[in-house]
This record gives structure tokens, sequence and C-alpha cells, in this order.
């Protein structure tokens, strides 16, 4: 059995190395789940008990802390993801050794690759014949471009007939790609049933990176 004056003494240990090492809890924030915290603010005469207030506000901070680390951590894994599919992407329509071979890469691949349900290609002229290229106004398409050049993700319902006409009710989120070949515009329209899938204020970067290499490959083929 410990003593009174051993654990008296043990105590004073602690407390005098906490107060050397104010950090401890930052270094190693997983010791705050074996601290025991008032369940309450206990109050004498209207006046607020502070060591207790600082537990809880310590306990709060921490909470408020693993919550943020928690999203940040699965931010970056889904960013992660995400690169590691634009990468692969890339490298397969870098490889393609022929225009064919490209548009059959956009059309048929590039959906699963970035996990879409649906995808649909459009170009603005009748230059290029392939069994999965619709023809499109040009015009029409630009009006769905005027925040960004090359994407769009608004979510405009208005959006959904002209780009997904036989699938228009089953699409809850999509986004909008443009690529430039000379003169004339491929328009890629990428659905998904999930509605958070694409999103308004969701980060193109990655996208847009996609879209140059593809827009380089189609220059390097010509």
């Amino acid at each position: 059995m410990i003593k009174k004056n051993d654990s008296d003494s043990s105590k004073k240990i602690i407390i005098q190395f906490l107060k050397k090492n104010k950090d401890i809890f930052i270094k190693y924030p997983e010791l705050i789940d074996y601290l025991n915290f008032p369940p309450q603010i206990n109050k004498v005469d209207k006046v607020v008990d502070l060591n207790a207030y600082r537990s809880i506000k310590i306990k709060k901070d921490y909470d408020q802390l693993k919550q943020q680390m928690s999203e940040i951590l699965q931010a970056g894994m889904s960013h992660l993801v995400s690169q590691k599919r634009i990468l692969k992407t890339s490298l397969k329509i870098l490889n393609t050794k022929n225009f064919t071979k490209l548009i059959d890469v956009i059309v048929g691949d590039l959906g699963t690759l970035l996990d879409c349900d649906y995808i649909n290609c459009f170009f603005t002229s009748n230059k290029i014949q392939h069994k999965n290229i619709n023809q499109i106004d040009n015009k029409l398409a630009t009006n769905f471009f005027k925040d960004k050049p090359q994407t769009y993700l608004n979510q405009s319902p208005k959006g959904l007939p002209i780009f997904f006409p036989n699938k228009s009710k089953l699409i809850k989120s999509y986004i909008l790609l443009k690529i430039i070949y000379d003169s004339d515009r491929f328009y890629l329209a990428m659905g998904s049933k999930n509605p958070s899938k694409f999103t308004k204020d969701q980060k193109v970067d990655l996208i847009e990176y996609l879209i140059q290499i593809i827009q380089i490959k189609l220059i390097n083929l010509k």
C-alpha cells in the first residue's frame, strides 16, 4: 500500500513537472483522455471556480482540436486518392499512340478513372468522327463557362438536358470540362449519382492539370 506521504510526494513531483513542462498536453494530447474533469463548473456565492473553468476549457479545446485534425486527415486522404487517380489518368493519356486511341481513352476510360457514373463527350464541329462524340453548338456550351474558363461546377439544372440528354433524371451532381483543340472545343460532361461528388466550391487544380495534359497530347498527335 502506498503511504500518504509517498502519495503526496508523487503528486508534488507531478505538479512540479507539469509546471516546468507547460506544453506537455500539446506534445502529447492523448494524455488528456486519461484526465478526469469536473462534470460542471461549481459556483460558490456566484463566483466561478477558476480551476474547474480552466479544466473544462482545456477539454473543450482538445475536443475541437481532435475534430479539426480528423477533418484535416480525411481531406488529406481524399486529396491523395484524387492525386493518384489524376496521375493514373494522365499516364494513360500520355501513353496513347494515335488520335483515335486518345479519344477512346477520354470517352471510354475517363469516367471510370475519375469515379464518375456517366460521361458524355461533345465536339463543336464535324471534323472529328467518333461513335461516342456528339456535336454541340459552341455558343450554347460556352455559356456555362463564365466563371472559370475550362471547368464548370455550378450545378445548374439547365445543363442536365443539354449534356446528359438521356440520363438527366439520374444525375445528382456534375462537372463540365472544356478542352481547346485549335479553333474547336471538346466538352466533357461527367455526372454522378452522388449529390456531393461534385460541388460548387470544389477545388479544380488537379482537373485543370488533367485538361492541360489532354490539350498537349492533342497537339502532339496532329
